[in-house]
């Protein structure tokens, strides 16, 4: 009997205490699921695409204290999460940290150092490229890890690079850069040299790298590389980078010339240069060559411009138009794809390589596909300037 009431009575208090540690169990997510709520709603707001920008914010414990922690590279973002919390007098420990981080990184800025940058999704060779960056292309540096830093490009793309293709700068050093005197390559490829005798390479060179101007003669140009390097390019291969100005050279004539002396080149899936290009860095790559930073992706390309009813097409249309194809779910157009309008029903675009296809069912070169997935046109030309379509010499991170 005696067990048995010992047995029982410890039971009971098994029981209890299993009651209530599954009571405090229960009762700690609620409270967090409602604040998660928030903050997520808020993440939201400051970045809807997490292509150009980071929040990875969360509750958690530690012993009876709640910690917001994470990361974000929206300072606003932060600001607006602990702003709530404090007015609804919660009780928190703030661990949510605003990249970059200057405890971790002296020098926030960096030049892209290689002709071609691959940036990639992740911290590893393996990983997904998602873009490219030319040679003398400004960045911000947010994270390092293992030898590899975490990027965001002037049109506000994220990935991870090598960090030996970075030459990091700090501020001090990228507002030195910007009034300096640079040279912006225009020749589609090409190399820089150690002498005047232009006979040993250095590095190569693509359209729309820029490099600081050391000196000039007749033959060439004395260039400055990001990390100190010096060579000489050709005179008639470069033009300075202050006379990129989209009075000068964004018209349907130059982008039409710039798409077409790339024919043939091959596709890459995030390629955006004359090393491979896939279909957005490739108009993306027509544009900057003109002095326009477009938006990196398709889709986000789609949201951008002027749009033309698509019912139009083709008597509205003008060279340098953007025709965007794709799908559509419940009525929501989702581009996948984009060219180039070069007229007379014909478009460019890199699909599979560098070519012209037609909608005009009766031409050679019509694309069946491309018609039964046409979605939309966006013009650039005459468009009103900001996030997504912006001069290269009205960007902060240039001038």
């Amino acid at each position: 009997m005696k067990i048995r009431i010992d047995i029982g009575f410890s039971l009971l208090i098994a029981g209890s205490v299993f009651l209530i540690l599954a009571s405090g169990c229960k009762q700690k997510p609620i409270a967090y699921n409602k604040y998660q709520s928030e903050l997520d709603s808020i993440g939201i707001v400051y970045v809807a695409d997490l292509r150009d920008g980071i929040f990875d914010a969360e509750f958690a414990s530690k012993g009876s204290a709640m910690i917001l922690k994470g990361e974000t590279n929206v300072r606003e973002a932060k600001d607006a999460i602990t702003g709530l919390l404090r007015q609804k007098g919660v009780d928190f420990i703030d661990s949510l940290k605003v990249l970059p981080d200057t405890s971790e990184i002296k020098e926030p800025w960096g030049l892209v150092n290689v002709s071609v940058c691959n940036i990639r999704f992740i911290s590893s060779y393996d990983a997904e490229m998602v873009s490219q960056a030319l040679m003398g292309t400004p960045v911000k540096i947010l994270k390092k890890e293992n030898g590899w830093l975490l990027i965001q490009t002037p049109d506000m793309y994220l990935g991870w690079v090598d960090s030996d293709a970075i030459a990091a700068k700090s501020v001090r050093e990228h507002d030195n850069w910007k009034s300096s005197s640079r040279l912006f390559y225009t020749a589609k490829t090409g190399d820089i040299y150690s002498d005047w005798s232009m006979v040993k390479v250095i590095s190569d060179i693509v359209a729309g790298c820029i490099l600081e101007m050391a000196g000039n003669q007749k033959s060439g140009y004395e260039v400055k590389l990001p990390d100190g390097r010096e060579g000489y390019i050709p005179t008639e291969k470069a033009i300075l980078l202050d006379q990129l100005t989209v009075d000068t050279y964004l018209n349907p004539k130059n982008l039409v010339s710039s798409a077409e002396s790339f024919m043939g080149i091959p596709y890459l899936w995030g390629g955006t240069s004359l090393k491979g290009f896939d279909c957005s860095g490739f108009v993306k790559t027509i544009y900057f060559l003109n002095g326009i930073i477009l938006a990196r992706d398709a889709s986000q390309q789609f949201q951008n411009g002027m749009r033309l009813r698509r019912g139009s097409f083709p008597d509205s249309l003008k060279k340098g138009d953007l025709l965007f194809f794709g799908t559509s779910r419940r009525g929501r157009p989702r581009a996948t794809h984009v060219g180039m309008y070069i007229g007379d029903t014909e478009f460019i675009h890199c699909s599979g390589m560098v070519k012209v296809n037609s909608l005009d069912s009766t031409r050679i070169n019509f694309s069946r596909f491309r018609r039964d997935s046409f979605l939309g046109v966006r013009r650039v030309i005459g468009a009103g300037y900001g996030e997504g379509i912006q001069p290269v010499l009205n960007h902060g991170w240039y001038e």
